[in-house]
Order: C-alpha cells, then sequence, then structure tokens
C-alpha cells in the first residue's frame, strides 16, 4: 500500500518544532490547517485578533496543561514570536503566503488527501478571517475573493465525496489532479488578494502590523 504524498513545501526547523509541539500537546489540528488558521487571523480586519487568543483556540480556548515555566516559554517561543511572525511576513506582496504543495500523487487516495488538505487550508484561512463573526464589512475585492474561495471550499469537499473507482487509470487520476492543481492556484491566488488588500487596509487606517516584538 503506497503511503499518502509528501508535502514539497519546505519544512524547515520551525515547523518541525510547531509540527512536534501539536502532537505533544494532542493538538486535534495539523501543521498546515494552524498555518491557514494563522494566516486568516493575521489579514482579518477586526481589532480583536490576539495571537494568544488564535493559539488557545488550537485546543478549543484553554492551553494545554504544562509540566513547568520552560513549555510555556517553548510553546509561546514556537508559536507565537516564531510562526506567528514567520507569517505576519506575508503581508508583504513581496513575499505571498503559499499553500502546502504536494508531489507524487498517483492514486484515487492521494487524490483525495490532497483535496482534503487544501478544503482544511482554505476553510481555516476563512475562520481566521471571520474571527467568529457571521459578517463584516469588507472593500468589494476582498468580499469577492471570499466568495471565490467559498466555491472552492465545495469543489475540494465534492473531490473528497467521489466514490472510488476501482477502473480508475492513472492517466485518468493525473489529468484530475492537474485541474484540482489550477484550482489549488487560484485559491492561493484569491488569498493573497485578501492577504495584501487587508494589510493596505490597516496601514491606510493607521492600524500597527499584526507582527509581535
Amino acid at each position: 500500500m503506497k503511503s499518502l504524498p509528501k508535502p514539497t513545501t519546505p519544512i524547515n526547523a520551525l515547523h518541525a518544532d510547531v509540527r512536534r509541539l501539536l502532537k505533544k500537546y494532542k493538538c486535534e489540528y495539523e501543521l498546515h490547517e494552524v498555518r491557514a488558521l494563522f494566516m486568516g487571523a493575521i489579514a482579518s480586519p477586526m481589532d480583536q485578533v490576539n495571537p494568544m487568543q488564535e493559539l488557545k483556540s488550537l485546543w478549543k480556548g484553554e492551553l494545554p496543561p504544562f509540566k513547568n515555566m520552560a513549555a510555556v516559554n517553548e510553546l509561546m517561543q514556537v508559536f507565537a514570536m516564531g510562526l506567528w511572525n514567520q507569517l505576519s511576513a506575508h503581508c508583504d506582496p513581496e513575499h505571498p503566503f503559499e499553500l502546502t504543495a504536494f508531489s507524487g500523487v498517483n492514486t484515487d487516495k492521494e487524490l483525495k488527501y490532497f483535496a482534503q488538505v487544501k478544503r482544511d487550508e482554505i476553510e481555516c484561512f476563512i475562520a481566521g478571517f471571520f474571527q467568529g463573526e457571521d459578517k463584516i464589512t469588507l472593500p468589494p475585492e476582498i468580499g469577492e475573493s471570499l466568495d471565490v474561495l467559498e466555491d472552492l471550499v465545495g469543489m475540494f469537499a465534492g473531490v473528497v465525496a467521489i466514490p472510488k473507482k476501482s477502473h480508475e487509470s492513472e492517466v485518468e487520476i493525473l489529468g484530475l489532479m492537474n485541474e484540482l492543481q489550477k484550482v489549488a492556484d487560484i485559491a492561493q491566488k484569491e488569498i493573497n488578494i485578501i492577504i495584501i488588500s487587508s494589510a493596505e487596509a490597516r496601514r491606510q487606517g493607521g492600524t500597527p502590523s499584526r507582527a509581535l516584538h
């Protein structure tokens, strides 16, 4: 049995630490979801965005129990000062945010996993952006991009739900994968439109950067 496809997005030491701590503290989120959730929060126009609250949200509103202050400091260093600030750099159009990239998608199972990750990333970005609000007054370009993303969530969800076809050839799977990659590229483009437009709106309104210091 083939394993699920491996991400080709470089996993640096920080990402490795994030994964390790998510596993250590039994978090239900995976790295790709946390990145998207934090990125959505950073892009959000809501004033109450707080890195600590976003961190707590990974454990349903409460931080996990710690053995000592060193463990607390490690979590803060990795997630708040580390990952949060790394993602804040994507508010610069010269450093666009990238969704998780994959290679070696050759089977029905791998294809559905790709679609599941994309759905997770878009849904988490939107959740972070809205901060629990049902409606937000937004510039037209951001609203349009959010509409596109919501449509794409449905498309990826549809792929995940497709019944397995035992006769489906590798050529057919590769063809569908190519089409899904195009959809993922559209999602990434729309997410970056939201990130950059929101950052520009904050600058014009005199709102400080989301980065921690």
